[in-house]
């Protein structure tokens, strides 16, 4: 979690959020992990604050992130890193600008979440969002500081979309035989008998689970270089499919097998909140 060190008067959540952070301080529950350039505060939990958390959390079925361990200097006995990088940082940043927006709660979100493929390959989303009273049943957000080739964050696309097409492993037959005849056929079995909906609820429109990409601490031309390379080399994943229709002069386009991918920055989100003009939607304009 991050708070301002400085919070505006005016701005009370910020100024409980720092008050609820130097209790939990002086309870050996929490500490300050770095301070950012903007000199906001990175907090994290400390062993004994991950344990109660871990306590309160798990038996409500809500994930805790890894314990960011405090290592010092064998010799001199200072602090060595932060135990928590610039991603990082952007990720609770992105979480707590969502929550700002009046999108989702705290306790609605998790971090790192594991997706595991066929071939045992995991693709960790790094953030899970779940609003349902913002229109947002489920959203999974990863969050690029322009350090990745935009290739790779095609293959973590096409990944994503690989996941969507699993089946459980109690599946009947006659739905693996389907899905094994042919790849394509894979798109003739419903949603509701596909692995992701024993983890996701379903999200009311079509296509699966929208992914959204965030850009932070970058520049407009490099999002730009991105997402023109993400539009061409990931088409099959997220453009519509033409619909068969039996009626001279209408195209149908169906985007019941694609995946919604959103792209904002940061920055963006700072600036504008919940406001729908600030996402992107890849082949069309995105509606929330």
């Amino acid at each position: 979690m991050s708070c301002g060190s400085c919070p505006p008067p005016e701005n009370r959540h910020d100024r409980l959020t720092r008050d609820n952070l130097l209790d939990l301080e002086d309870h050996r529950l929490a500490r300050i992990a770095s301070v950012q350039d903007d000199h906001r505060q990175v907090w994290v939990l400390t062993a004994r604050g991950h344990r109660e958390a871990k306590q309160l959390l798990e038996p409500k079925a809500i994930r805790v992130s890894a314990l960011r361990k405090e290592e010092h200097d064998p010799l001199t006995g200072e602090v060595l890193g932060t135990g928590y990088d610039a991603h990082a940082a952007a990720v609770t940043s992105t979480a707590a600008e969502l929550h700002r927006a009046g999108i989702g709660h705290r306790l609605g979100r998790q971090t790192e979440v594991a997706h595991r493929l066929g071939n045992g390959f995991v693709q960790r989303a790094d953030l899970v969002m779940r609003a349902p009273d913002a229109g947002v049943p489920v959203m999974l957000l990863e969050i690029d500081r322009r350090t990745e080739d935009p290739h790779e964050l095609v293959h973590k696309l096409r990944r994503y979309a690989d996941w969507f097409r699993l089946l459980p492993s109690d599946a009947d037959e006659r739905t693996v035989r389907l899905a094994r005849t042919r790849a394509d056929d894979i798109e003739h079995i419903d949603h509701e008998e596909r692995l992701w909906r024993w983890y996701y609820p379903p999200t009311g429109r079509e296509g699966t689970p929208p992914l959204a990409f965030v850009f932070a601490d970058t520049t407009p031309a490099k999002v730009a270089n991105t997402i023109a390379v993400r539009e061409e080399a990931g088409r099959r994943y997220w453009a519509s499919r033409r619909r068969d229709v039996y009626q001279r002069g209408i195209t149908a386009r169906g985007y019941r097998q694609v995946v919604p991918v959103l792209v904002t920055t940061l920055e963006q989100l700072r600036e504008h909140g919940a406001d729908t003009a600030v996402w992107r939607r890849l082949g069309r304009a995105s509606r929330r």
